[in-house]
């Protein structure tokens, strides 16, 4: 398990999808999630950084993630979901200020992602709930959240991973283009 955490931590932060304190991420165990813990850089993750809480709140939860409850919600709404990922890709955050949905240009993005949508949560404790029904509704696996970030639900956190990396790669295309 430490091994995803750290590969999918590692790559994140060299792929500069996230900052040295920024991003969380969880994977959903029979018993329990295990979840990054707060303030935590996603670099060089070691065991002693990820946490092994309970889909209900408990003392535990006071190491988790800031984002837990958006985690938490999202898996007990999405049976399909084993993991969930969240970086704050800076091409995709650019973009979402000003875009309701992100339609990538690339063959690729268009192929794998099509439209991703953006999330204007005005009131951030709101996203615990709205982000996992989203999910729930729009049968999507990924998801920006305005201003703030992505989300990224799939079976494992790899596969979170490449659809977080394919969408910022398309970003990063249409910002490009925008330019010339």
């Amino acid at each position: 398990m430490i091994s995803d955490f750290k590969r999918v931590g590692d790559m994140l932060f060299l792929m500069g999808l996230v900052d040295a304190s920024s991003g969380n991420m969880s994977s959903k165990v029979k018993d329990g999630v295990w979840i990054t813990k707060t303030g935590r850089s996603l670099f060089g993750l070691r065991s002693k950084d990820i946490v092994k809480i309970g889909l209900e709140k408990d003392v535990r939860w006071n190491a988790a993630s800031s984002e837990a409850e958006v985690h938490i919600n999202i898996y007990k709404k999405i049976d399909e979901a084993k993991a969930v990922l969240h970086a704050h890709s800076p091409y995709t955050v650019a973009l979402s200020l000003n875009n309701s949905k992100i339609t990538p240009k690339d063959h690729e993005g268009r192929l794998f992602l099509k439209q991703v949508d953006v999330l204007d949560i005005k009131n951030w404790d709101e996203a615990k709930y709205a982000i996992a029904q989203y999910f729930f509704e729009s049968k999507k696996h990924i998801v920006v959240a305005k201003g703030h970030g992505v989300f990224a639900i799939s079976d494992n956190l790899f596969n979170a991973l490449k659809l977080i990396s394919a969408l910022e790669f398309s970003s990063k295309i249409i910002t490009l283009e925008n330019k010339v």
